[in-house]
Formats: structure tokens, sequence, C-alpha cells
């Protein structure tokens, strides 16, 4: 099966232009082929950097697990600037629920001539089986840990996992719950685990790293280990030696059910902590509102979000205490993400898999990247314009993914790429978008 992606990246663009097709049955939608370029100095043509432009056009598919800013702002990213520039056509699904519904989106996809997939939904030996049988290069958004069968199997098309660097998350969420919580832990602290029970990898991780924060701050013994408590699918109280309130509360954001849900526990009164492993804070931001004017309480919201007008909202409105009404939200820098998942898998389509996506032992990579703690308006205002949908202004513009490709850096390694993802922080983006 190699020697076939090797011979599909060294084949030439067949003449005229590969129509998308809409995938029945599974909400996948066409790209544009002719997306206009943003305007931003990020998005230049391939041959403005004095590349060879890129000869075949791959069609790589984007197997979805929600439907929020993170992911809107990912589709304009590649449909607006890496399509265009790197000659590249993408197929999107909706939202995936399960495995199976991921199974006939990949199916689809290969009955439309897909190169690749990249899924934000699985993490899974099936799925990569199914695009090793059909000479399909497979990457996904997550971790390892989460998939032993697809970690310990054999899986040439397999490009390895880009996710959060997990102990990073954990620290952020670690510190600001060191610096706000109480001593004593009486406020009281509700969870909302989203889709971890589902494996979704983000939200088992930020979930994880919560529960583990404050175990550490509170010096928690839990009846339950932590992998079992974030693995359940109904509202858990948490059992803990100190008797500290801590309620899990799993469950799609994107459900009916889920905001009547998490309103109604907090409308008991019981809690002045609300941390997310989801971006929730806009859906829950009414309900939060209402219980501290009823109660007179300051809850305080933690919880993962995108660079968004909506995020800028949440941090320049005002609760019933004069308080932002989210107070800490860890902010991925999505477009450098979506670059790098982009950048191991054109690798692989050009041929360079067994050198740019695997480790020293010859294993599939793990790419990681840093997320960014985000506290108040002032510091939400020194991101202004990053990952910006509207104007095309990207953290990952040309440069930045360029210098993650084989078909630029012939020697690019795993850790070559994850040495530049780990360089990114507040100074080194703003250094770059003044660049830009």
């Amino acid at each position: 099966m190699r020697k076939n992606v090797l011979k599909r990246a060294a084949a030439v663009v067949l003449t005229g232009a590969m129509l998308l097709v809409s995938l029945a049955g599974c909400g996948g939608t066409p790209s544009s082929a002719s997306a206009s370029t943003a305007g931003s100095s990020s998005a230049t043509s391939a041959t403005d950097s004095g590349a060879p432009a890129p000869t075949k056009q791959f069609v790589i598919g984007v197997a979805e697990a929600q439907a929020n800013d993170e992911v809107t702002t990912r589709r304009a990213y590649f449909e607006n600037f890496i399509a265009p520039t790197y000659n590249v056509k993408f197929i999107f699904s909706e939202v995936l629920k399960d495995d199976a519904a991921v199974k006939t989106f990949i199916e689809n996809c290969i009955d439309s001539g897909v190169d690749a997939i990249i899924d934000f939904k699985s993490n899974s030996a099936q799925m990569a089986r199914l695009c090793e049988e059909n000479d399909v290069v497979y990457t996904v958004q997550g971790i390892p840990d989460m998939a032993p069968e697809l970690m310990e199997g054999d899986f040439p098309l397999f490009t390895g996992w880009s996710g959060a660097d997990n102990a990073q998350v954990g620290n952020l969420f670690r510190d600001w719950l060191e610096a706000n919580a109480s001593e004593d832990g009486s406020e009281g602290f509700l969870v909302s685990t989203s889709l971890a029970a589902q494996g979704n990898v983000q939200h088992v991780e930020v979930s994880r790293a919560i529960l583990e924060g404050l175990q550490e701050k509170y010096e928690l013994t839990y009846e339950k280990t932590i992998d079992e408590l974030v693995a359940s699918s109904e509202t858990t109280n948490v059992a803990n030696d100190k008797n500290i309130l801590i309620t899990l509360y799993p469950g799609s954001p994107n459900k009916e059910t889920w905001l009547p849900g998490i309103s109604s526990l907090l409308q008991s009164g019981k809690y002045a902590m609300f941390l997310s492993s989801g971006q929730t804070y806009n859906q829950s931001a009414t309900a939060v509102n209402e219980v501290e004017q009823a109660f007179g309480i300051d809850i305080k919201v933690a919880s993962i979000a995108a660079f968004s007008t909506t995020l800028t909202t949440a941090f320049n409105t005002q609760d019933p205490n004069g308080n932002p009404s989210v107070d800490m939200v860890t902010v991925k820098p999505s477009s450098a993400l979506n670059a790098c998942l982009f950048a191991t898998t054109y690798n692989a389509l050009n041929g360079a898999i067994d050198t740019a996506c695997r480790d020293a032992d010859g294993n599939a990579a793990n790419y990681r990247f840093q997320m960014i703690s985000i506290t108040s308006p002032e510091e939400l205002a020194m991101t202004e314009g990053w990952d910006d949908r509207d104007t095309g202004t990207w953290i990952a513009g040309k440069e930045f993914v360029d210098s993650m490709l084989v078909t630029n850096n012939p020697d690019i390694t795993p850790e070559d790429i994850n040495k530049i993802m780990a360089s990114l922080n507040v100074e080194s983006i703003s250094a770059m978008m003044e660049k830009a």
C-alpha cells in the first residue's frame, strides 16, 4: 500500500478540476476549489515564497465531533487558506456522534476518491484499518494513551497524533485553581466533562486535569480512579475523603438537554466554581448570570475557548458582581494545531511518512501543542486579530506551515515539528503576527 501512496505523491494532477461531491447521509459538504485567499499577508500563494507550486491536488476528508467556534475557525482556515495555498481540497463532515458515523463518513470519502482523512472524532484502530485497506492516509487529533490498539498495531499509513500537551493544560487549570479556589473547597465545584465519556480526547484531557488539580490542592483521595470518573456517562458526585462537593456533568453542549441539565444544577446555589472541559461558557452565560443574581454569589467560570467575537464579548460583559462573565479560558492556537495536522498528512502524501511521521523508534509520531491561558480583558486584547476568520489573519501563516513541510525541508522530522509547536507562546506569536 505504501508504494501506491508514493505513486500518488509523484503523480501530476489530472487535467481539469476535481469535483467534490456532497456526501449524502453523513453531512459532508463540498469545499470550494476557487476559495479566495483572505486578506492577510500570511495567506500568500505557494509561488510567492519562491517554493515550487504543488503539482498534485490532494483531497482530504475532515471528520468533526463538534459544532462550535473552533470548528468554524478550522473550516475557514482549511478552506480559505490551506486549500488555495497548497492546492488541496477538503470534504467536511457534519457533527459525527459515534464511531459508526465516522466509519460511514470515511467510507463515503473513500468513494469520492480522498487521499487522506484527518479525524477529530475517533482515535481508533478501526478507522486506521479502514483507511489502510483503501490506500488512504490517516491522521488524528488525540493522544496515544487513548488508543492502545492504534499505538501497538501495524498501520503504515497512519501518520500519528496531534493533540494538547496534557501536562501543560493541566498546569493551566491547576495554577488557576490554586490561585482562585478557596482554602477549604467549600464553594462547590461543577465540572462539565462534555464528551469525555464518548472518548473525545480534548474533553478527557481537560476533565482529568481539573480532577487532578482539585486532588492536589485539597490533598483528596477519590473513591474511584480519575479515569473511571471521567469515563462516566452519568451525572456524578465525586466521593472523596474530605467531602468536598465536586459534581461531574457529562454530555454534549450541542444537545438540547445539556443546558437545562447544567442550569438545574447551578440553580441549586451549591456551586461557585464552574469548570468545563469543552467550550461551554457562551451557552451557560445566561444561566450563570441568573443564579448569581438570585443567590448573590459570584460563580467563577473556567472553560475551553477559541479566539472569536464570542470570547471578546464574554470578557467584556460584566456579571452582577462587576467581573467578566468568564474568568479563565484556555485557548488553543487553533490554526497552529490545524497546520500541524495538515503538515503531517501532507508530508505522508508526499512520500515521507517513514521519515517525517515516525519517531526515533520507528513508531507513529506524537505531536504536541501548548494552550494559552487568558484571565482578563487586557490579556485578551493582546491577542486581537489572532486566528481571525473574518479577516483571514492566521497565527499559522505560510512561513509557519512551510517550516513543517517536507516539500520545503526534506529532512524534517517529528522532533523538528514538535520544537516548532513548542515554540508558540504569547510572546512568540505576537512577534509572528507583527511580521505578517
